[in-house]
């Protein structure tokens, strides 16, 4: 027999409620009903998949649902109060009773953010690094960041900004359940053996907007929005991002702003971003807040800056005035802000820095190619397989491409292995990746357009079968003028000199290098490009961390007796002049001619 369902609950608990004075705790209605329902011990012991008792959870759903109805609510915490619209329902006589006024306090559900415990937590990022690039420093920087308050990610677009924003808070607060690996059929055999499972139970799905230059305090707070009823126009309150993320952690009642600030905690079903999407049951919602600098935040933040900055209480629209409503101890907004995009950069006020911690995001090094690519490469085939029944990918992180190439996860990290290693890809693939670190020196591009050039290349490869190495050439000029050319028109003008010549494929290490010197030796008397063209290449390290040139950022460190140097050695490591060289005729073009328009 079942458990009874929650409408089959709802006038009994309200009943159970009523004989015992009106006010109780769960614990004093759980057994009652039970024995009005005539459940079995069995039926008593069974569990959800977070592991709670699912009797007891499902008394509170049916509890936060008559909270929602009105017919209940909590004048303090942990305790279940029926109210007159509980009575009416069960058929009793509504009194006037006189009750000691009490202080609106939060319900004993609403408890601060927990910690991970430590052995659990590595083994939660070490499943990320599977699948983002990004140092498990950076990880555990953004977790400490979390644990304490509010954070939002910066960096050059492409560096997974946003998919961290929205994994992480799934992905480190779960938690684990120990199972028993099923019954045991001898019974003197050896014990079965016990298991643990991941749940979402504890974690915490996002709401995610993209913010815009036209967002006001209405967009993420709330006000007057036009509505139609019957044909007819009318206004009603309509609650902006924020607000809406913040109920989504409450059991409450939108018509009576009253019992918000004693309103009971809820669990949340909403898609997961871990699991492709699928409706999971989560602990609370977080907002996550894309390209946080296009908005006027400060402005459309409005009164949240005070209940961010300490107070726990957003005041918001109700009809004929404002409310407040308590922002959940372990609720946090994660922004992702583009560091690049000063177009539409707005300065963040001094007071809303303090009430964010600031994390840079960047993009992988040279110390991390092969991860990097092999991340890339299964992502892309992912992503075209469509296209090809020969690409063909496992449940445990394996990609195969019938004959051309296999991404493996080998515990836990990925590698490529090339069905032969003259295969025309291969050397393509090695050599738009040397185009693309050498792009990298100037323009901090993410793993995301990486993916976006690769996937451009490939597409038309798994519709073309057999192509010779001149067309895979020919592919990787194009997918480079349809997917990066436009990024590159910020470019300086030395830092577009500096590409065109290392893409001349008929040129010398020796004729590139003293073109690379004499650049150097004009930018001194322009201190600021100096150091900016300097600091570029200071950057680059080697495949084991370490930097390739190290020159000094002063440009008044040099004369024309000691002007700044580079070898052809570390020319030829930096450039990757060291490899297979190909024209790239489309490519060139384009950076010439954004060469041109800037009047060079």
């Amino acid at each position: 027999m079942p458990l009874p369902k929650h409408d089959e609950i709802e006038e009994p608990l309200l009943r159970a409620i009523a004989a015992q004075g009106g006010k109780v705790r769960r614990a004093d209605v759980v057994q009652p009903l039970a024995d009005h329902f005539q459940l079995s011990d069995e039926q008593l012991r069974e569990t959800v998949e977070s592991g709670a008792n699912r009797w007891k959870n499902r008394i509170a759903w049916v509890r936060s649902n008559l909270c929602k109805k009105g017919e209940l609510d909590s004048p303090k915490r942990g305790i279940w109060r029926i109210t007159d619209t509980g009575r009416q329902r069960i058929g009793q006589t509504v009194a006037a009773p006189l009750d000691e006024p009490e202080l609106p306090t939060l319900s004993d559900d609403d408890a601060p953010l927990p910690a991970t415990p430590e052995s659990l937590l590595q083994a939660l990022i070490a499943e990320l690094r599977a699948e983002l690039l990004v140092d498990e420093e950076i990880v555990r920087r953004i977790y400490h960041a979390l644990l304490a308050g509010h954070v939002i990610l910066s960096g050059p677009p492409g560096t997974g900004k946003t998919e961290l924003a929205r994994r992480l808070p799934e992905l480190l607060w779960q938690s684990e359940v120990d199972l028993v690996a099923g019954a045991n059929p001898n019974p003197i055999g050896p014990v079965a053996q016990q298991q643990r499972e991941r749940r979402l139970s504890s974690a915490f799905a996002t709401l995610l907007v993209t913010a815009t230059d036209e967002w006001s305090v209405r967009t993420l707070i709330g006000g007057l929005a036009p509505f139609s009823v019957n044909d007819k126009p009318t206004y009603r309150i309509q609650y902006g991002h924020l607000a809406q993320a913040i109920f989504a952690n409450w059991a409450v009642d939108l018509q009576n702003p009253a019992g918000w600030l004693t309103s009971p905690r809820q669990s949340v079903r909403m898609p997961s971003c871990l699991h492709d999407g699928d409706t999971e049951e989560f602990r609370g919602c977080w907002l996550v807040i894309d390209e946080f600098n296009r908005a006027p935040i400060d402005l459309a933040l409005g009164d949240a800056l005070t209940a961010l900055g300490g107070t726990g209480r957003l005041r918001v629209p109700i009809e004929g005035g404002s409310a407040e409503l308590p922002i959940p101890r372990d609720f946090r907004i994660i922004g992702t802000l583009n560091s690049f995009d000063r177009n539409y950069l707005n300065q963040l006020s001094e007071a809303l820095k303090r009430r964010f911690a600031f994390i840079e995001i960047p993009p992988p090094t040279r110390q991390q190619r092969a991860a990097e690519q092999a991340i890339v490469l299964a992502k892309v085939l992912h992503s075209i397989a469509h296209l090809d029944p020969q690409i063909t990918s496992s449940d445990d992180g394996h990609v195969r491409w019938a004959a051309v190439v296999q991404i493996t996860r080998p515990w836990g990290s990925n590698s490529i292995t090339w069905h032969a290693p003259n295969e025309p890809l291969a050397t393509v693939f090695d050599f738009i990746w040397n185009i693309f670190e050498c792009i990298r020196i100037y323009r901090q591009l993410g793993t995301a357009q990486a993916i976006s050039l690769l996937r451009q290349m490939l597409i038309a490869g798994a519709v073309q079968p057999g192509m010779s190495l001149d067309q895979w050439v020919a592919l990787a000029d194009q997918a480079l003028c349809d997917t990066i050319a436009d990024q590159l028109q910020v470019l300086l003008p030395d830092e577009l000199e500096v590409l065109m010549t290392i893409l001349d494929a008929n040129s010398t290490a020796a004729a590139v290098t003293a073109k690379l010197n004499t650049n150097l030796q004009h930018l001194q008397s322009k201190p600021r490009r100096f150091m900016a063209q300097a600091n570029a290449l200071n950057a680059v390290v080697q495949p084991d961390g370490s930097a390739i040139v190290s020159l000094n950022e002063d440009a008044d460190a040099y004369n024309d007796q000691q002007p700044p140097q580079l070898s052809e050695e570390q020319v030829v490591k930096l450039f990757h002049w060291q490899n297979d060289r190909h024209p790239l005729p489309r490519f060139v073009k384009r950076l010439h001619a954004f060469k041109v328009e800037r009047g060079l």
